[in-house]
């Protein structure tokens, strides 16, 4: 494709690029890249300044490794393009959009503080169960149907919730390829706020709650919600189809700001003003019976899973299905075939004498009380024990806050380490165990897990909270392979095997 065909496609590019050289309007473009170690002949590098590194400093490299074109937000040399007005992160994505133009034919992007790898998996099995060749993305990878209804992940690049433009846009032309119609991807903050999302053609958008999480990167929580928020207001297009959690203050506020569009909104929660209503739910052992209202009629049903959450993640992907156009009576219907999402209140295994262990990806004080919370509500139950450690180089005033939300609703704590990365893992124990000060303090994870297994007696139930799906575990510069359900899979084996030789 030439560079002038490329920048046509959106108005933006067209204008910021015009006054260029006809040599170079004319070249061809075989490639975009904010990597200077992946441009090649006949690319175009653009320089991001990160967190970490300033794109700028590699401009050279770039060049000598083919770049014809760079981008950039000062003028540096020859055949670099100074953007003065546009965010350079927002010209990438533009680019991107326009080099892999292709995407599937209805995209939905879910924001939130948590429920996003479940809802857009939720809409995924909905879709699936319609007869649509259906996709999700996000925290997980990427996930799609094969022909003997086996579920494929491919994992992202780089472990990102919202891909890195260059994976998110060819994998968005992939899927095309593969005559995926549906698409369900989680909108990460982050995404949204670095402009990630720009070039993706949302046919609409789900907003699941707000609460206390990556204070580090957005400073304070009205900026945590104005970065949201600009899924709605600044990238979804006229007339999209929106769902919005009501009974989250956070979306109230938002649905009072989208009310007047002219997008079609179905508000969903427990309150009286929503448009999909809980009107009652029981939480069992291994599953959750369900009465929901939609248009004036009660639909029954029963999910298979645990947790009070996940009855708004599925109701959440109910609603922007039918906000969507898709038929209420056959999702209803649908609805007690949906399984969890891999790491998210996922039931590993009964044991013996009845104890139950669950996984959760619960990292944030809002999730974690959400979990301890749905598992409270089960009855018939043993003791409540809660093993989590918190994520180095990360927002760090939870750990205080989730300490002391674990020793509220356990009846013991176990404290262990959970990806330290750069930072000392006794310095992130200490900081939980301010919140916690009687629970036990494990280091290993490994060892933390086998230790809380061993101990499991009758009708306990143990939630091991912070990796979920994970399999590696970050310490220092390394990522080792680990993997909470392996690690409680074989001990729980290993116990069993035990009881019986003896």
């Amino acid at each position: 494709m030439l560079l002038k065909d490329l920048i046509t496609k959106n108005k933006i590019t067209k204008n910021l690029f015009k006054e260029l050289n006809q040599k170079i309007l004319l070249h061809e473009v075989k490639g975009i890249s904010s990597n200077s170690k992946k441009i090649k002949k006949d690319y175009i590098f653009v320089a991001i300044k990160g967190e970490k590194f300033d794109g700028a400093d590699f401009i050279t490299e770039a060049e000598e490794n083919g770049a014809f074109l760079t981008i950039a937000e000062k003028s540096y040399k020859k055949n670099v393009l100074f953007i003065k007005r546009e965010k350079v992160r927002h010209i990438y994505t533009i680019l991107l959009a326009s080099f892999y133009s292709n995407q599937p034919k209805q995209i939905i992007g879910v924001t939130g503080t948590n429920g996003k790898t479940s809802t857009v998996e939720f809409c995924r099995q909905l879709w699936v169960l319609a007869g649509w060749k259906s996709a999700s993305m996000g925290t997980l990878g990427t996930k799609t149907e094969t022909a003997a209804n086996k579920s494929i992940y491919k994992n992202s690049k780089e472990n990102l919730t919202t891909f890195e433009p260059s994976d998110l846009y060819e994998n968005l032309k992939v899927l095309a390829h593969e005559k995926i119609s549906h698409l369900a991807l989680e909108a990460s903050s982050h995404g949204i706020d670095q402009y990630r999302l720009d070039g993706v053609k949302f046919s609409g958008a789900v907003f699941t709650n707000l609460s206390h999480d990556h204070l580090d990167y957005h400073k304070n929580t009205e900026n945590y919600f104005a970065a949201k928020k600009r899924l709605f207001t600044k990238i979804l297009k006229n007339n999209s189809a929106i769902a919005i959690n009501i009974d989250d203050n956070f979306g109230k506020r938002l649905y009072e700001e989208l009310k007047n569009t002219n997008h079609l909104i179905i508000t969903f929660g427990q309150c009286s003003e929503a448009d999909m209503k809980i009107k009652s739910f029981v939480q069992n052992k291994r599953s959750i019976d369900l009465i929901l209202e939609f248009g004036k009629k009660n639909f029954q049903t029963t999910i298979g899973m645990i947790g009070k959450f996940q009855v708004y993640n599925v109701i959440a992907s109910a609603s922007i299905c039918i906000a969507l156009g898709m038929d209420s009576n056959l999702i209803f219907k649908s609805l007690g075939y949906l399984k969890p999402a891999r790491g998210r209140m996922e039931v590993l295994s009964e044991t013996k004498n009845n104890a139950l262990v669950i996984i959760d990806y619960a990292h944030s004080p809002d999730a974690l009380t959400s979990a301890l919370k749905s598992i409270q509500e089960i009855s018939d139950r043993g003791r409540i024990i809660t093993l989590f450690g918190c994520g180095g180089d990360r927002d760090k005033d939870k750990r205080q806050i989730m300490g002391k939300l674990a020793y509220k609703y356990s009846d013991i704590v176990i404290v262990t380490d959970d990806n330290p990365r750069n930072e000392t893992p006794s310095i992130i124990r200490k900081e939980i165990l301010i919140g916690c000060p009687y629970a036990t303090e494990i280091p290993n994870r490994d060892k933390a897990i086998k230790y809380a297994i061993s101990n499991l007696q009758k009708n306990d139930l143990l939630l091991i909270a912070g990796k979920g799906h994970e399999t590696f575990q970050a310490i220092g510069v390394e990522t080792l392979p680990f993997d909470d359900y392996t690690v409680a899979k074989e001990a729980i084996k290993n116990i069993e095997n035990s009881e019986v030789m003896n």
